[in-house]
């Protein structure tokens, strides 16, 4: 996804804001209302996120209102969908102090937790070091203050070699802070003055103020409460120029300290009365509690019971709304012990094992998966809309909503495919939502929704649809947990009813194979039935009454291709046996249904090519040459028979400029069938008359045979002409197969001198690798050829 950049219509003011962050809180918040507003109606995302980083730091003019606070996950949100890691883990970070002001400590742990993650990722020292600093800061609000100086050192070690002055700065305002609640004072007052230097070089007149109350915290520790008091007013008077509330409750509440240890007790109240009103408008829970104790106390002191009680119940209800022992989460847990009402993780596994998903249809699921959403996340509204891959769209399957059909814009729809959850908390500004937010959502007042795929086979199938209508809501990281949790229940399901629909389609799918199967079987019979009558007239033609050794050769030459079509018949039906074994023992797939169908359609393509082409076999039968030779075995010498065939092929040579050589020795004696021999050296010669040579070479065929041991002899038939590719060697004797189609070649020629040789010869043939070129064939035949056999009519055709 191609990054966002800045605008040029807004880069003035991101720039102002950042300037005026340090040095006028109130303006840089303004310039930022402002700013969103532009870039929300420009659709300038970057822009957005670069001034929600310097909001996070301004929004304590405000308290840190929920509505500040949606922005920054909006702003978050972007930065997610963009995959701009260092942005993110900067709002990450923001966030975090936003809601750790607010004494959210458990919201506060998770964003800069998460900050972690993301600023290792993006290899973002800085943003490190910050979240380490901000867990350190929930360290000292817990008040474990020797934890926070650890982690604070760390941080200091990881920060320095960085050179990033800010960061360092705020890092050793941070120690400073627990090295005086630890009372190591000297080391606290050393951290400050480095502290103080750093800020007066950047200028943050926010900083300038914190640091010196912090100084005048260490001189009233020490009792020296003149330069305490000294310290504190040039304090307030930089924080006032530079609107910082937070520090201008901290900084009334140590004067009121200063004043009670001069006995004025009276100006100590009134002094910490304008720090609680300041604490509150900051939305800074904890410093008003602290000052609310402090009020007690003081007003104890000055005798005024009706405030010291009232002061008291303020601290002790903000102490219950802050506590780090989450009462909610006790609760929580104390109702799902006791059955009064199961929390999210046991209303999950519950349905995990809910015995409807193994045998459920979608709008049953779809009920189920929106109602357990609605439990698990109080006041949302949930529906479910299954996919139509073919209108691109989604049809609402549950869920009470005036659209039946939902049509989402590509960029959202493509991120659903890819499995990706759209978590938007705010609809009408998410990049993926804001396009179709009128026409979907606005209607109903959702403001925040979860759309959670559920896809199956790395297919789209549905989506989840998690709304929360009236307000906006920052979904939680438990939440989004949970919506992934229910979108991985779902798949389950939704795997359960595939099943159940490809069982019920394997069923029809398996009777019509079954009636197909049959209707193979008859056509194979008629077909046979239709060769032996042919067969039988060709027996009977006075034309072919010679040819009776021909029929039984070619009736054998027929058993390919109707042994083809009879074992494809039987690969049929052992296919079909392992299908429904895969279904009974429920390892069915999608996968495994698609392979089964395209198998079986070619192999009935298979059984219909070899039938017809038996049928055309009979049909050119009559232009097949034919040469019977005698079918009867008895002694011969092999040189002989060989001078006898090359002799009995002078015709064929008259024409050609190819000589052959009989080198074959003298006295090789055999008991086989010279007929058939003749038949595959006269066959032999044929194809390379016809293949081997072009008209002006001059060719050379060679003869060759050898004594192997006394049972067996090697004969070699070579000659210099093309040779045979080496893409169809391996098919040279397959039946059938000529580089002559339609020229004369039936491709039988090989092939049936393959079947005499490695039948009625009872020996072995051999395409060998000619390493001068040509063609190499090596026949090794026993001395004496078994009995039984009997010789074949030859097919003179080419290959």
């Amino acid at each position: 996804m191609t990054q966002p950049t800045i605008s040029s219509l807004l880069q003035p003011m991101v720039a102002q804001i950042h300037r005026r962050v340090f040095t006028d809180r109130f303006e840089a918040f303004n310039d930022c209302e402002a700013g969103f507003r532009l870039a929300r109606a420009m659709h300038d995302h970057a822009a957005f996120i670069a001034i929600a980083i310097d909001y996070g730091l301004v929004i304590d003019q405000h308290g840190y209102p929920d509505a500040s606070i949606s922005i920054l996950y909006e702003a978050l949100q972007l930065a997610q969908s963009y995959h701009l890691f260092q942005d993110e883990a900067r709002l990450l970070n923001v966030i975090g102090r936003a809601v750790y002001t607010r004494a959210e400590y458990r919201r506060a742990m998770q964003a800069w937790a998460h900050c972690l993650e993301v600023a290792a990722l993006a290899d973002d020292q800085v943003s490190w070091t910050w979240a380490k600093l901000g867990i350190a800061q929930i360290y000292d609000a817990l008040n474990d203050n020797h934890t926070a100086v650890i982690l604070l050192r760390q941080a200091e070690a990881r920060g320095r070699p960085l050179g990033d002055d800010m960061l360092l700065l705020n890092i050793l305002l941070n120690l400073g802070v627990n090295l005086y609640h630890i009372a190591d004072l000297p080391a606290a007052l050393s951290v400050y003055q480095e502290s103080l230097q750093l800020a007066e070089r950047l200028q943050h007149l926010d900083d300038l103020g914190e640091i010196l109350f912090r100084i005048a915290e260490v001189e009233l520790a020490q009792h020296n409460i003149a330069a305490a008091l000294q310290h504190l007013d040039e304090a307030q008077r930089i924080c006032e120029q530079s609107h910082h509330m937070w520090a201008l409750a901290n900084i009334h509440g140590v004067r009121a300290q200063a004043l009670a240890e001069q006995a004025k007790l009276q100006e100590a109240l009134l002094e910490v009365a304008v720090g609680i009103d300041y604490a509150t408008r900051s939305g800074s829970a904890h410093i008003q509690m602290r000052l609310l104790e402090l009020q007690s106390t003081l007003a104890e002191r000055n005798q005024d019971a009706s405030l010291t009680l009232a002061a008291y119940k303020a601290a002790m209800a903000l102490r219950e709304q802050i506590s780090p022992h989450d009462y909610r989460q006790q609760l929580t847990e104390l109702e799902d012990l006791a059955g009064l009402r199961p929390s999210p993780g046991r209303i999950l596994l519950e349905l995990a094992n809910h015995p409807q998903l193994e045998h459920c249809e979608l709008a049953a699921l779809a009920q189920l998966l929106c109602e357990t959403a609605c439990q698990i996340m109080p006041k949302v509204l949930a529906r479910y809309a299954a996919f139509e891959p073919d209108l691109q769209q989604f049809s609402v399957i549950f869920g009470q909503v005036e659209l039946e059909r939902l049509a989402l814009p590509p960029r959202l729809l493509n991120s659903l495919r890819q499995g990706e959850m759209t978590v938007a908390h705010n609809a009408q500004h998410h990049q993926l939502t804001w396009e179709c937010y009128e026409r979907l959502f606005q209607a109903r007042q959702v403001l925040s929704v979860l759309i959670v795929p559920l896809r199956l086979n790395e297919s789209l199938y549905g989506a989840l649809l998690i709304e929360h209508p009236g307000s906006i809501k920052n979904w939680s990281v438990d939440e989004v947990q949970q919506a992934n949790q229910l979108a991985i229940i779902g798949t389950r399901a939704l795997a359960n009813i595939e099943r159940q629909i490809f069982q019920a389609d394997i069923a029809r799918l398996n009777a019509k194979l079954q009636q197909s199967n049959t209707e193979l079987e008859q056509r194979v019979v008629e077909r046979t039935l239709e060769l032996q009558k042919a067969m039988a007239h060709l027996v009977e033609s006075e034309k072919l009454a010679s040819l009776g050794n021909l029929v039984a050769g070619f009736a054998h030459e027929l058993n390919t291709p109707l042994g083809t079509t009879l074992t494809a018949a039987s690969t049929l039906l052992e296919k079909n046996r392992e299908i429904l074994g895969a279904v009974n023992e429920g390892a069915m797939k999608r996968s495994l249904l698609m392979q089964y169908l395209d198998e079986s359609s070619m192999i009935a393509e298979l059984v219909e090519r070899n039938a017809r082409r038996a049928s055309n076999l009979i049909a050119n039968l009559k232009q097949v040459a034919v040469d019977t030779a005698s079918s009867k075995r008895r002694d011969f010498d092999l040189r002989q028979v060989i001078e006898e065939t090359i002799a009995a092929q002078a015709v064929n040579l008259r024409h050609k400029n190819v000589r052959i050589e009989n080198r074959i020795p003298a006295g090789l004696q055999l008991l086989s069938y010279p007929g058939a021999l003749e038949q595959i050296i006269s066959n032999f010669i044929h194809n390379s008359l016809v293949h081997a040579f072009t008209p002006e070479q001059e060719g050379q065929i060679v003869l060759d045979g050898r004594m192997l041991n006394a049972q067996q002899i090697e004969l070699s038939y070579r000659d210099n002409g093309c040779g045979i590719p080496d893409a169809i060697k391996k098919r040279v004797f397959d039946p059938f197969f000529t580089t002559r189609f339609g020229h004369g070649g039936s491709g039988l020629g090989l092939y049936l001198v393959y079947s005499l040789v490695n039948g009625t010869l009872g020996g072995v043939l051999e395409l060998q690798d000619a390493p001068a070129g040509g063609v190499w064939f090596s026949l090794r035949l026993p001395v004496e050829a078994p009995a039984e056999q009997g010789a074949h009519g030859s097919l003179y055709s080419g290959s």
